[in-house]
């Protein structure tokens, strides 16, 4: 069973319930189908810093958070891919620790950025 995090916009979490992550995550849809066989845990839920301030900041401390808690896939919200300029950058951070997937819910093609999938480095 994969243990799971999904990380969202900081700006868009102000007023977002979550309802569609947590709902695809629930019935394993849309990014989530791949673990129908396999199952997994979600063991973080995370926003970035928000577009007021560094959405970087303190990214590197999150990340020792999430490796402490065993996530083995990331994957970052539909609202980060389709408003925030630091997707790439995001993606790229976190595929040094964690497997990346580009979405959470949505179609797998994005309307601002396309979708990133991106393996774990070695």
């Amino acid at each position: 069973m994969k243990k799971v995090a999904i990380y969202v916009c900081g700006e868009v979490s102000k007023k977002c319930t979550a309802n569609g992550c947590l709902r695809t995550f629930n019935e394993k849809d849309d990014s989530f189908k791949r673990y129908q066989e396999t199952g997994c845990q979600l063991v973080a839920f995370n926003n970035c810093n928000g577009c007021d301030g560094n959405p970087l900041e303190s990214l590197q401390v999150k990340i020792e958070k999430l490796k402490k808690a065993g996530v083995e896939v990331l994957h970052l919200s539909t609202c980060i891919r389709g408003r925030c300029e630091n997707y790439e950058t995001f993606a790229k951070e976190f595929a040094k620790h964690f497997d990346v997937i580009g979405y959470t819910h949505g179609s797998a093609e994005g309307k601002k950025n396309n979708n990133i999938n991106i393996n774990k480095e070695e």
